[in-house]
């Protein structure tokens, strides 16, 4: 009785970041469902010091590989001389041969900039890494949404040198740099890594977040987000999407089709404690505000706006078209639209049960409201949201 070989897939990318372990966890839900794969990994690296490099490469010679996926700093002649497909993240001068799975770095930057507009801070800024392209496609693309909207922003650029800084003076040239901004400020940075410094640099410096500094990260790593003070907002990724459609590109590769790349798309930011803010100058919109995110879990309308402040309704619309360049009506609908998204993508919930935690009747009023916001229904938003789908 002959059985077929399970395909061995050699990883080589480093776990200690949300984006590796989503694009892992979308592999290893793809090899549950449909092929089964055999994920081979180097030694722990608590063993490694008595591990050669000559020994690892004669192991990988030893053991009949089928492909490869790696990130960019992996990729060597010796890795490509064993002649199986590859599939490199995030690496920016990619042979042609290669497939990538690529961050949409564009999108990134502009929601970043959208989140923190909506933030309503007068000025703005983005904190970066010198030399690393998916840093500087989201940084480009931040400013050109910024720009389109009569913004400036300020951007920290220390040194040309891509040789990283001692710590010591990266904090100081931080500080620095923060010290020389007009506040408050919006400021995105180009990950949660970078995000982490700024906080701290914020903390060290005595700027309140964020009243002073409101801060943004992106890739959404929650530990990382999670263990800054306060917690860190940040732009969510459909990593797992991205690994799951990897293990498909793979295992048709090592069949010997052609390879492509594949875009991680953002989709949404998580709001935490390090945006939690509504600067506007006009006490009656941020009260009212405040107001329509505190109560986005339930069915209000612009009457009850204008009963809890207190205010003439028509008064309130037009500071809102003035401020804000929408209707009360038109910003309730957008966050409870933002709140239902959440939802939708982050939780297993069934939709009746994310009705009634919205406030809806029942279920098909949350069909109408999701339909006419979006154009879609809200099983095919989460259906784009899932990785089972190439």
């Amino acid at each position: 009785m002959s059985t077929t070989r399970i395909p061995r897939i050699l990883i080589l990318v480093e776990t200690s970041r949300e984006f590796a372990r989503g694009i892992l966890s979308g592999l290893a839900h793809y090899s549950q469902i449909h092929r089964p794969l055999m994920f081979v990994t180097p030694p722990p690296f608590y063993l490694r010091g008595s591990i050669e490099r000559r020994q690892f490469f004669s192991w990988i010679d030893r053991v009949p590989l089928d492909g490869v996926v790696l990130q960019g700093r992996f990729l060597s002649q010796r890795i490509r001389d064993l002649g199986v497909p590859i599939i490199a993240l995030d690496i920016e001068s990619q042979p042609e041969e290669i497939p990538c799975i690529l961050s949409d770095n564009e999108e990134i930057g502009r929601l970043g900039a959208e989140h923190l507009l909506d933030c309503g801070m007068p000025h703005y800024a983005f904190c970066g890494y010198n030399q690393l392209f998916w840093s500087e496609a989201r940084c480009e693309s931040f400013c050109k949404t910024m720009e389109q909207r009569g913004h400036r922003v300020h951007l920290y650029r220390p040194t040309e040198s891509k040789a990283p800084q001692s710590w010591t003076r990266e904090y100081s040239l931080i500080i620095e740099w923060l010290d020389s901004l007009p506040k408050p400020l919006g400021l995105m940075a180009c990950n949660d890594d970078r995000g982490q410094h700024i906080l701290e640099a914020c903390k060290l410096a005595g700027y309140a977040i964020p009243e002073e500094i409101a801060v943004l990260g992106a890739d959404n790593d929650q530990l990382r987000c999670m263990m800054t003070t306060p917690p860190l907002s940040s732009i969510s990724m459909n990593l797992e999407k991205a690994g799951y459609q990897a293990a498909a590109l793979m295992s048709r590769l090592i069949e010997g089709q052609k390879p492509r790349d594949i875009i991680v798309e953002p989709t949404l930011v998580i709001r935490r404690a390090s945006t939690d803010i509504i600067a506007v100058d006009d006490p009656e919109v941020s009260s009212a505000l405040r107001f329509i995110r505190d109560h986005a879990g339930e069915m209000i309308q612009v009457n009850d706006v204008v009963s809890a402040l207190c205010v003439s309704r028509r008064s309130l619309y037009a500071k809102f078209k003035t401020r804000l360049g929408r209707s009360v009506h038109d910003e309730i609908a957008r966050v409870r639209l933002r709140r239902l998204l959440a939802l939708l993508s982050d939780t297993n919930l069934q939709i009746s049960q994310i009705a009634k935690i919205m406030g809806f009747p029942g279920p098909d009023k949350l069909y109408c409201f999701f339909r006419r916001e979006t154009g879609k229904t809200p099983s095919q938003y989460r259906k784009e949201m899932l990785p089972y789908e190439e």
